[in-house]
């Protein structure tokens, strides 16, 4: 088993035989798909598994672990490919019991399944096709019945505040189920792409877009591809 390490910090992304099968499984799909009618979709998934994809991910768990963070159902906003967050949450926490990504690219399903293998087959982890910025991430069917513990996160988790609507939006349509979760948020000051829709100048603007009361932790970092990244995490 080969660790790939954090500089100076314990997190680590055990990479084991069973997880260099599940990835070479997800590449061999793209390059099928890239052959067919997806053309884009090898491109993207390398970009999704970039030096900075990787930073940011590990800087993320290795925050949580400091503070003495221990998740155990996790709700991972636009997660992509999730090929990096998951086995690096489920490596790091061994109490985390549940991972459900949040996504509205119906692309990325089954590659992000093929990365995440073990997972998925193990009941640990799911795609849920869904745009949080406009719907829920649960349903109330009947407000007069105790919400199941299956519906409600403890963590929640967003990567890519850059390309969505300020946070508070997604609070508000959230607010009648997941009662008091961690937040945990990713913003980027890289406004060169047309899909951030909604980059960040320092970390004070994120708390404020999140309308996060008790930060447990700020920060900024510069990546490999020298944008400036931002983190928070509180409730």
């Amino acid at each position: 088993m080969v660790k790939i390490v954090s500089e100076g910090q314990n997190v680590n992304l055990q990479f084991t035989p069973e997880l260099a099968n599940d990835w070479k499984n997800a590449m061999l799909a793209s390059s099928e798909l890239n052959a067919g009618n997806y053309h884009y979709m090898t491109r993207r998934v390398l970009d999704s598994m970039n030096a900075s994809q990787l930073e940011s991910k590990l800087w993320l768990v290795e925050t949580l672990e400091k503070l003495d963070v221990q998740p155990k159902r996790v709700a991972l906003l636009a997660g992509w490919f999730a090929q990096y967050i998951v086995p690096l949450m489920f490596d790091t926490f061994p109490e985390c019991e549940w991972i459900e990504n949040f996504e509205i690219d119906h692309d990325v399903s089954p590659i992000s399944y093929k990365f995440n293998k073990r997972y998925k087959e193990e009941n640990r982890y799911k795609i849920n096709m869904r745009n949080v910025m406009i719907k829920p991430l649960k349903f109330i069917q009947n407000p007069n019945a105790p919400i199941s513990k299956e519906d409600v996160y403890d963590v929640i988790i967003n990567c890519a505040c850059e390309h969505m609507y300020p946070m508070w939006k997604f609070r508000e349509l959230n607010n009648a189920v997941q009662k008091n979760p961690l937040f945990v948020l990713q913003s980027s000051d890289d406004d060169q792409h047309e899909d951030h829709i909604n980059c960040v100048q320092s970390e004070e603007e994120l708390i404020d877009q999140a309308r996060i009361k008790h930060v447990m932790y700020s920060g900024s970092k510069v990546l490999s591809n020298k944008s400036k990244r931002f983190m928070v995490i509180g409730r």
